[in-house]
């Protein structure tokens, strides 16, 4: 290739040698450095083996060295024939001349090697055996040897002073002059040059036919040599994953950031977030219990690894597109080459979000066995990950995939459930029961419903009383929300009862369905006690007696959750009477609370702060109060997991699945969609497809 397709940050024995493995798997590691010292002796670059490679803005070694490099990697491989696009531009004279003369070398060692190349010196252009010269539109016009090309040309066009093909005094040949005759242009009336050709190429093309015969070739059945013998998947895996370890170890600019960046914004974030009250107090102290800001710094968590994920990925198959384009050519496992960036990268997520854990758990005073907050962040981290691959495969600017961070940040922001509530999205969009289908679709979505419910259900002070507060939060939502509602439905339908036909028809035929839905349901979960009249709790059906049957159903249903509330106040008091019955027991059982519950956190959760507790929607009742004790899931079926915020478990294949290892398998989930859409590169066929109809927009 003409461009320059090197590991940047690698050495040149290093670019050589790992391109040395992916050729011939059936080489030993010594066997493999051994032919890479064999073509860095015949390249000349031995002096500068352990030299990087480095970039056009950041040279370590000239731009001849680069381009022999670039030779030395198809060279490895022993091609029988070598195709090379202007391996002189850009170079000065000497290293042309060197470049020039390892190809010869090649040629007379039984290569045959093709070479596409513009104004070469004379020297050069008397190395070549043959010539090809192809005119506009791909006509043919020469071949034949090169010293008498310019002597066949000047012969066709009858020039008066001929030049010999090489000067008689200094053996030069210029070949300007074959561009010059074959484009030589018509001459007007007033003596000045037209855009008009006095030979079209249509026109050399025939001289070509008359006066040059091309020797006939004879084919032959035997196949070229080929010494290469691609290594298995594992194999490639291995070398790959070496390969970029070692890249990004070489680059202590990039690694020192990326190193830093976490353990920096968890530091800064953790130190302004730690409130504790001071105004009005002797000796104040910090408490995790009291700290208001705990679910900020959750969220803040959550964008951390979105943003950190990302900026590490975003430009990793961008920037190795060259070298990629060239190891196309060799056949290589496409798989393996993507199992080893997201290797590499998962790697370095999590040491990021591992450092970025310790330090702002270490600030916030949260416990190191609370460790399950990392997986959560890694996982976000692994998404953004995936995320970055994809757009950094999918376009052709690095600017471009930057600018693109943002946009990819902010819709996981704003659909997060944290900055805007799903309850107060737009009508459109969003629906009192559930969450919206975008947000769904929202990594931070599930990051952050995790966190905050297994930071209260899961510490280990909450455990103790989590089964006994459920059962009393549930109890209390029936008694005091629920069975109050039904109750007044009740009632509307006695009084409405006989007047369907006028205005309060859609009311009534609303208010009949709920008290149908919710009894059915209390009904199976009751049990001993039927409700037999459940047919006639439709319009044209319903009458007195049912509405009156109805009604006591419901009085000894709110006796039953009375009960329930009861008998659970009670078992809490006992078991916290026996957690608190000693001193030192007491002690403990404070200290417990204070390092691992956080009271910001239970108020979210629990939702005691909105002052709606209950929502009639699409004929039934919805629960907004005490989400985090919520289990009573009516899916329709059963891959049906959608529920409200902040649930303990989502209903998923008839079973209930915890909420914290649920959210992080949808993670999961996403981040293997991702790398099948990164796979079959998705992203990038509608991309390029896009960029396709717009140009075909602008012709037509």
């Amino acid at each position: 290739p003409q461009s320059i397709n090197h590991l940047e940050d690698l050495t040149v024995f290093e670019n050589l040698y790992y391109a040395s493995r992916l050729c011939f798997g059936h080489y030993t590691r010594e066997e493999n450095a051994a032919l890479v010292e064999k073509v860095l002796v015949n390249l000349g670059l031995s002096e500068i083996r352990n030299l990087k490679v480095g970039s056009l803005l950041q040279k370590t070694i000239s731009g001849g060295q680069r381009k022999r490099v670039n030779i030395g990697l198809e060279l490895l491989r022993e091609p029988a024939v070598l195709f090379v696009d202007e391996p002189t531009s850009g170079l000065s004279s000497s290293d042309s001349e060197n470049i020039m003369d390892l190809l010869k070398e090649l040629s007379l060692r039984g290569k045959m090697i093709f070479v596409v190349i513009h104004q070469p010196s004379s020297d050069i252009f008397k190395m070549f055996d043959t010539l090809i010269i192809l005119d506009v539109g791909g006509f043919q016009i020469y071949y034949g040897n090169p010293v008498e090309s310019v002597s066949y040309f000047q012969e066709i066009i009858n020039k008066a002073n001929k030049i010999p093909g090489a000067c008689p005094e200094c053996g030069n040949i210029n070949s300007e002059q074959i561009f010059n005759i074959i484009e030589t242009r018509v001459v007007n009336e007033f003596g000045r040059f037209t855009h008009t050709r006095k030979i079209s190429p249509g026109q050399w093309y025939q001289y070509f036919k008359q006066k040059i015969k091309v020797p006939k070739v004879e084919e032959v059945d035997t196949p070229l040599p080929i010494v290469q013998k691609i290594p298995n998947w594992f194999k490639q895996l291995s070398i790959f994953s070496i390969r970029d370890v070692l890249a990004k170890l070489a680059n202590q600019q990039y690694m020192l950031i990326n190193l830093i960046l976490s353990p920096i914004l968890g530091l800064f974030m953790a130190y302004f977030i730690k409130y504790y009250e001071t105004i009005g107090i002797d000796n104040p102290t910090y408490s995790f219990y009291a700290n208001y800001n705990v679910p900020v710094y959750f969220f803040m968590s959550v964008v951390v690894a979105l943003f950190v994920g990302l900026i590490v990925s975003a430009e990793e198959i961008f920037r190795d597109r060259r070298i990629l384009k060239r190891e196309r050519y060799l056949h290589l496992s496409k798989s393996s080459y993507l199992v080893s960036k997201v290797i590499v990268l998962f790697s370095l997520s999590a040491v990021q979000t591992l450092s970025f854990i310790l330090v702002g758990d270490l600030i916030m005073e949260i416990p190191l066995t609370e460790m399950r907050y990392w997986l959560i962040l890694f996982s976000c981290s692994c998404f953004a990950n995936m995320l970055g691959l994809n757009i950094s495969s999918a376009f052709d600017s690095a600017v471009t995939i930057y600018i693109l961070i943002p946009i990819l940040i902010i819709p996981q922001l704003i659909l997060s459930g944290v900055v805007i509530s799903f309850d107060k999205f737009n009508p459109k969009v969003g629906t009192p029961k559930g969450i919206p289908v975008l947000g769904e679709m929202m990594a931070s979505r599930w990051a952050f419903e995790a966190l905050m419910v297994t930071q209260f259900k899961d510490n280990p002070y909450e455990k103790q009383f989590y089964e006994l507060d459920k059962k009393q939060a549930e109890s209390e939502y029936k008694k005091v929300y629920y069975i109050p509602t039904l109750e007044s439905k009740v009632t509307f339908c006695l009084t409405n009862r006989n007047q369907w036909r006028n205005v309060n028809y859609l009311k009534l035929a609303s208010s009949l369905a709920i008290l149908k839905n919710e009894i059915t349901h209390e009904q199976a979960i009751l049990g001993r006690y039927e409700f037999k009249e459940l047919d006639k709790l439709e319009i044209k059906k319903v009458d007195s007696t049912t509405l009156v049957n109805a009604a006591k159903f419901l009085r000894v249903l709110k006796e039953f959750y009375s009960i329930r509330m009861a008998k659970a106040i009670d078992e809490k008091e006992l078991l916290t009477e026996s957690l608190t019955d000693t001193p030192e027991k007491l002690k403990t059982f404070q200290l417990m609370r204070s390092r691992y519950q956080n009271d910001a956190v239970t108020q979210m959760v629990e939702h005691t702060n909105d002052p709606i507790r209950i929502v009639e929607w699409n004929g039934e009742l919805v629960q907004k109060i005490y989400p985090i004790y919520f289990e009573e899931h009516r899916p329709t079926n059963p891959l049906d997991f959608r529920a409200n915020f902040f649930i303990p478990a989502k209903y998923f294949m008839g079973t209930n699945v915890d909420t914290f290892y649920f959210n992080i398998g949808v993670i999961w989930s996403m981040i293997i969609f991702l790398y099948g859409l990164l796979y079959f590169e998705g992203l990038q066929k509608i991309v390029h497809g896009f960029n396709m109809h717009r140009k075909y927009r602008r012709k037509s």
